[in-house]
């Protein structure tokens, strides 16, 4: 493309204009600004956490030899989570790149029907995703949970309610503020992940951090797995403490999502939204 008449167009120009664009972009919209520091922090805390739990306090507890089987275990189960989180955004996503929202709300189909919808294809991909990496781990890492298959079945149960809870509250917050807001739905799940103590005891976090970890189903449910692994038994308190959080966050998070919804067809943003 040739420079106007009059006006010199150079290359650097040109470049400057195209930074000044991506620079205004990234000012107006502060989840994306957030982004550049978050994920560095969180991935910090957490493995600053872990080497407080593998200090030399840890040799006297008795607990050094299970490490590699509970840190394997975290990740499995910290990736059910996520994948629970991400089976209801990512499908909530496709639906609003493909404008296809207000179609699914003036058809029959109910929300519940369509929340509903989300959770099972959520549990498609855990199984998938999820499988394959246990599969992993047993065969290349000798990872060995069959005594405690049960107990970790469990945790895994509250794990995945949570992150659907997760999920309707991003797929809402989506739907509020727009697809401007959709790195929301990718951070939120990884904003509790110091918190929930997947790789560590919540006993290693700061005072004040273990009040706000216990307000989570996450960190019940972590600890129960430490529990099942570590002592042999299942941990029928933590795991109680831990779905009656869940029922709580879940009822919250669907009528926050309920009431989006709502908004939205008052306002006419189901009809409104596409890539």
């Amino acid at each position: 493309m040739s420079a106007r008449p009059g006006y010199r167009n150079s290359s650097a120009q040109r470049i400057g204009a195209m930074l000044s664009r991506h620079f205004f972009l990234i000012r107006k919209s502060w989840p994306r600004l957030l982004s550049f520091a978050y994920y560095p922090v969180m991935q910090l805390l957490v493995w600053g956490f872990v080497t407080q739990y593998l200090g030399p306090q840890s040799a006297s507890q008795g607990v050094l030899q299970a490490v590699p089987g509970i840190l394997l275990t975290g990740v499995l189960l910290w990736d059910v989570l996520v994948r629970g989180e991400l089976g209801l955004f990512l499908s909530f996503l496709e639906e609003m790149y493909s404008r296809n929202l207000g179609n699914l709300f003036v058809s029959p189909l109910r929300l519940h029907e369509f929340v509903i919808a989300q959770m099972l294809m959520s549990i498609v991909r855990v199984v998938i995703g999820s499988g394959v990496a246990l599969l992993v781990a047993v065969v290349f890492f000798d990872l060995q949970i069959a005594q405690q298959a049960f107990a970790l079945s469990l945790c895994l149960g509250c794990l995945l309610v949570f992150g659907w809870a997760v999920g309707l509250l991003a797929n809402g917050l989506v739907l509020r503020f727009g697809l401007g807001a959709e790195e929301i739905g990718w951070a939120v799940v990884f904003l509790i992940g110091p918190l929930s103590g997947a790789y560590y005891p919540i006993s290693v976090l700061p005072s004040w951090l273990q009040t706000v970890a216990y307000a989570l189903p996450t960190a019940w449910a972590f600890e129960a797995m430490r529990t099942a692994l570590i002592e042999g038994r299942i941990a029928w308190q933590m795991l109680a403490t831990s779905m009656l959080l869940n029922l709580v966050y879940f009822v919250g998070c669907g009528y926050l999502f309920w009431r989006f919804v709502e908004s939205g067809r008052e306002r006419g943003l189901l009809l409104q939204m596409g890539e």
